[in-house]
């Protein structure tokens, strides 16, 4: 014996018009991962005569956030850079200046997934013309660790920056006053113990 169904024909319709639920449009992430170090490079430039008296300095704010340099950090995690050149004494007669720094590092280890601020990225190469008495404020970029990375070193050092400065009608060279180099490691998921969402102190 036949039953008779207990919806009605119009519902009936209507349930099989509804559209199937999407499929999930993107892969779920790792959550965080990152043992953070403390290590900070913050460069200081100046200028000079030929009798070797300063016409003025300057120096390159750098931070990341949470700071992996001088730590480990696993494929997937994210972290932020920022950078703000800033010359506090201008030489007289200094135009402008065009700041660079070249991330080529870290960039072989972390896609860039975003840049803000009045900073560009050219390649690997981030630079921001200062024109003073006028201030930069922060570029920000913002990395996430490439999958595959794990064991390789990325660097950032004073030899990593450069700066144009116009005078006049020519371009004068500047002079860095500290050198370094600062670097984090690009560590598995495993050896930092994270199986659950993590930031290691």
């Amino acid at each position: 014996m036949l039953l008779a169904s207990s919806i009605p024909a119009n519902a009936a319709t209507a349930q099989q018009a509804q559209p199937a639920a999407p499929a999930q449009a993107t892969a779920v992430r790792e959550p965080e991962c990152i043992q953070p170090g403390n290590a900070r490079l913050n460069p200081r430039f100046y200028w000079r005569n030929v009798f070797g008296a300063r016409l003025g300095e300057g120096v390159i704010h750098e931070s990341s956030s949470p700071n992996p340099f001088g730590g480990r950090i696993a494929p997937g995690s994210t972290f932020t850079f920022r950078w703000r050149p800033e010359t506090t004494r201008n030489p007289v007669g200094a135009q402008y200046h065009i700041h660079r720094v070249n991330l080529a590092s870290i960039m072989a280890v972390a896609h860039v997934e975003s840049v803000t601020g009045p900073g560009s990225l050219s390649g690997t190469t981030l630079s921001a013309q200062e024109t003073p008495p006028h201030k930069l404020g922060d570029t920000v970029v913002r990395f996430r660790i490439r999958p595959g990375t794990e064991g390789r070193t990325a660097t950032l050092s004073s030899a990593d920056h450069s700066l144009t400065t116009r005078w006049l009608f020519t371009n004068i060279n500047n002079l860095w006053e500290n050198t370094g180099s600062i670097s984090f490691t690009v560590a598995s998921r495993a050896s930092l113990g994270c199986d659950s969402s993590s930031i290691l102190g």
